[in-house]
């Protein structure tokens, strides 16, 4: 099954006392299916990056605390990772990609928070009217649905 790609619905400048956070809404959350690099697990849709790295854990410091899932793999099968996997960036891919929070309107209606990802710094580049309401999406609060709100910093 072949997914569409990946669309950028709306933009998000949320100001705030430490400077300016940029997020991202999508039409859909991209679907990682890993290729093997070595120690290096990359995985790509639409321009939407995730990496894992192979590193040993040690008692009482796994990756994801030790969390148990499957990392699907591009040859059909499935890496079952134990605390062994740890999420990072793929050296060569450093310059390449920018750092990213991104949602959907129905996860961000059930839940305020976008997820951090990596993405090709050419989709993002540009960003036509943004908006700078954070809570855009947010049923429960009182600037759900507007694009420009009044900022509350300075």
């Amino acid at each position: 099954m072949s997914l569409s790609p990946i669309k950028i619905i709306d933009v998000i400048h949320h100001k705030n006392k430490y400077g300016v956070q940029v997020f991202h809404v999508l039409d859909r959350m991209p679907n990682f299916i890993y290729a093997r690099y070595g120690r290096w697990l990359l995985g790509e849709d639409s321009g939407f990056f995730n990496f894992y790295f192979y590193n040993k854990p040690s008692k009482g410091f796994e990756a994801f605390a030790g969390r148990k899932f499957t990392i699907p793999m591009k040859d059909g099968s499935g890496i079952e990772a134990t605390g062994e996997w740890w999420h990072g960036i793929k050296p060569d891919y450093q310059e390449l990609l920018s750092h990213a929070g991104v949602g959907t309107p129905d996860k961000l209606c059930k839940c305020n928070v976008f997820c951090s990802m990596w993405v090709d710094s050419h989709i993002i580049r540009h960003t036509i009217n943004p908006s700078n309401n954070y809570y855009k999406y947010d049923k429960r609060h009182s600037d759900t649905g507007k694009h420009i709100i009044e900022s509350r910093w300075e």
